[in-house]
């Protein structure tokens, strides 16, 4: 089995691994060309340091890394992971995950993340055993709440909440501003103007109304009325979502109290990486 990078392959064998790959997953995934190209771009996810096995000239799995630098230190993140079907229990998602780590340390990486569906038992202990550890666990809830309450707020760029005292960067890579720079971003304040919370969000249909929202944050403070409130505000009384709301927070709390659908439940993973200094 050779593991190489994904920039030496075609466009073409990178997708149909990719799509091969993730066929038959827990939650369909599937791109194309277009779709994984913007992909790589706004995940920064890079060629030169994303692999592939190869055997007998015929890829049989993937791995996507991503890297972004943050307070000074590099912080890297698995985009990825898809074994072809036919290529399974071979360990060649052990051989890209190994690769990954030896590149992660080349790097200067202090810490890498992953996400796996919470049902994908085998890949979870695969994480265990090189390292990986539990650090939360992430909810994609689907609900709605009923247009009838309001709140001080203001709406702002992404690239923006960083700058709040209360901003919280330990967020799933998938929800980072960096990789929503499209998306908008609401402020809320209590009656001194002093922020009780934020929401990065997208509007994924502009006649429905339909809220994706990317990070919610919320003070201890924030009561279940102002949370539903925050709601209000943003959805206008339409259908929402969330992406890797993590349970540990107020507002996965609330939204279960809200009896919201859960849709996906994952695993949030995290490695320190030792590096090496020569």
């Amino acid at each position: 089995m050779n593991i190489k990078t994904i920039d030496t392959c075609t466009l073409e064998e990178v997708m149909n691994i990719w799509n091969e790959g993730f066929s038959n997953y827990f939650v369909p995934v599937r791109d194309n060309q277009n779709s994984f190209i913007k992909r790589l771009a706004n995940e920064d996810l890079d060629s030169t340091s994303s692999f592939v096995a190869e055997e007998d000239g015929v890829l049989q799995g993937i791995l996507l890394n991503g890297f972004r630098e943050n307070n000074g230190e590099i912080l890297a993140w698995n985009g990825g992971t898809a074994v072809h079907p036919n290529a399974r229990r071979k360990g060649v998602g052990r051989m890209l995950l190994q690769k990954s780590i030896e590149e992660y340390k080349a790097r200067n990486v202090k810490r890498a993340s992953l996400e796996a569906i919470k049902e994908n038992k085998a890949a979870i202990l695969l994480y265990e055993e090189l390292g990986y550890k539990m650090k939360d666990e992430l909810i994609f809830f689907k609900g709605s709440v009923e247009k009838k309450a309001t709140i001080n707020v203001e709406f702002t760029r992404p690239e923006l909440l960083p700058h709040l005292p209360i901003y919280n960067e330990d967020v799933p890579w998938q929800c980072l501003v960096k990789s929503n720079l499209s998306a908008q971003a609401a402020v809320f304040t209590n009656q001194f103007k002093i922020p009780i919370g934020y929401v990065l969000f997208q509007q994924t249909d502009s006649e429905t109304k339909q809220t994706k929202f990317l990070q919610i944050e919320l003070l201890e403070t924030v009561t279940l009325d102002e949370f539903y409130a925050m709601l209000s505000v943003i959805t206008e009384g339409e259908g929402f979502t969330t992406v890797n709301t993590p349970l540990s927070s107020r507002a996965a709390k609330y939204l279960i109290n809200l009896n919201t659908e859960e849709i996906i439940r994952q695993v949030w993973m995290e490695k320190e990486i030792d590096i090496v200094i020569t």
